[in-house]
């Protein structure tokens, strides 16, 4: 059975992504954590750095610390499991793949920033990784989705890179959903 593993991102919660993900695979089983830190009236999974940095090192630990106290609890035992992130959820994905690649069939990356210019993922051999980057992101350098899918390209994976018409919200016409849903259909059975 698919499980989507939902991480909304920054001021945001649990629910935030349900919708998309239900739309997304219907049949799939959805596990939405809340991230720990409040921020903005919503929750967020890591702390940016009051220059608005990502601390790589302690997102890292974070994951860790998610896989082995949240995630062997709440994963599935067997089946397949693919990332769904946005923004800092994505970013927040990223750390889960570099902790755990093996762990997970797929990820579908939305806005994402690589964790730090010079990342270096561990070998994930033909995960297939889908990003979603928007051309008008105010919260993104214009590089960044290209830089990310280097990163993960040079660790083997398979990566589809998109770059749509939106800012840092969800594009029109549904474009996110259209492409995850075309792009989740060649890696599973949905």
């Amino acid at each position: 059975m698919l499980t989507l593993l939902a991480l909304h991102g920054s001021g945001r919660d649990e629910t935030d992504l349900l919708e998309f993900c239900q739309q997304l695979a219907p049949q799939a089983q959805i596990i939405a954590p809340r991230g720990p830190f409040a921020q903005a009236g919503g929750f967020t999974f890591f702390k940016r750095g009051s220059d608005r940095s990502i601390p790589a090192a302690e997102v890292m630990d974070r994951a860790a610390s998610w896989v082995s106290q949240e995630g062997n609890a709440n994963l599935p035992a067997s089946g397949d499991v693919v990332l769904v992130g946005y923004s800092s959820g994505a970013i927040f994905a990223e750390a889960l793949l570099s902790v755990l690649p093996k762990r997970f069939t797929g990820a579908i990356l939305m806005r994402p920033e690589p964790l730090s210019p010079n990342f270096r993922f561990p070998g994930m051999p033909e995960i297939p990784i889908l990003i979603v980057a928007g051309t008008h992101d105010e919260r993104r350098r214009h590089d960044d989705a290209v830089v990310l899918n280097e990163q993960l390209v040079s660790a083997g994976a398979v990566v589809s890179l998109h770059v749509i018409d939106a800012g840092h919200g969800w594009a029109r016409h549904n474009a996110d959903l259209t492409l995850a849903r075309s792009w989740l259909a060649t890696i599973a059975n949905i």
